[in-house]
Formats: structure tokens, sequence, C-alpha cells
């Protein structure tokens, strides 16, 4: 299955008179398939200074477009920051959090692609 991600999907805005033109995926993402049936959500998250999202995994792939801010991810123990524009994948069952590190709100375009049924997320103790 093919996922592609294009912010302008996610937050279009529809001229008047004029048909825009067709959008250019910014990232694309093999996804492992399972062989169960996925679902497919989409969200936009905003986080303020200094919020954390909670240690947590997925069943399923999740990908993440960071639309304004500086987010800071952090896989199995290793922090790498992402700023406006970056992008990431985290693989299904992978334990991670992530925090807004900036000093203005993060945004955020999420993809997740999830066993149908599945919880979004699956909250792990630190």
């Amino acid at each position: 299955m093919r996922i592609l991600i294009a912010s302008a999907l996610l937050f279009a805005s529809v001229a008047a008179q004029a048909q825009a033109p067709a959008p250019a995926a910014l990232q694309s993402f093999d996804v492992p398939a399972s062989g169960k049936p996925q679902t497919v959500y989409i969200l936009h998250r905003v986080l303020k200074p200094g919020e954390s999202i909670g240690l947590h995994t997925h069943d399923g792939v999740e990908m993440t477009q960071v639309l304004s801010g500086d987010f800071q991810l952090i896989v199995d123990g290793t922090s790498k920051l992402y700023h406006a524009g970056d992008s990431f994948q985290v693989a299904r069952g992978v334990k991670h959090d992530g925090k807004n590190v900036g000093t203005d709100d993060c945004a955020l375009a999420v993809t997740y692609v999830l066993d149908k049924g599945a919880p979004m997320r699956n909250p792990v103790a630190p």
C-alpha cells in the first residue's frame, strides 16, 4: 500500500473562481502490509511550548509532517530535532515520545496506518 503525504491535501484552500493545480507529494512512504485490514487516520495536532505527547506505540505506522515550530522526537531513548517542513516515520510497535521544544506552538500533520479496530495509540510506562 502506498500512502502519499501532502500537507497541501490536509490544509488546501479552494480559490474562488480558479481550480488549484494538483499538489505534488512532499513525502511518500511504503507501508508494510500485515495482511490485516488497515485504517488510515489523518490528524492535525498543535502542541504548546513544552508540551509532550507521552511515551507510546502504535499497531501500525505513523508518518508526521512538522508544519510549524520545533519538534523533538525520542525513539528508544535517542532524540532528534525536526523543524517546519521536516517529516519522519515511526515503525509499528516502536516506543516513542515527542515534545514541542520551541517557544511557539508546534503544528503537526499526522497520518496513521493502523490495524483495523486497533486503538490510535498504546501508552507505555516510562
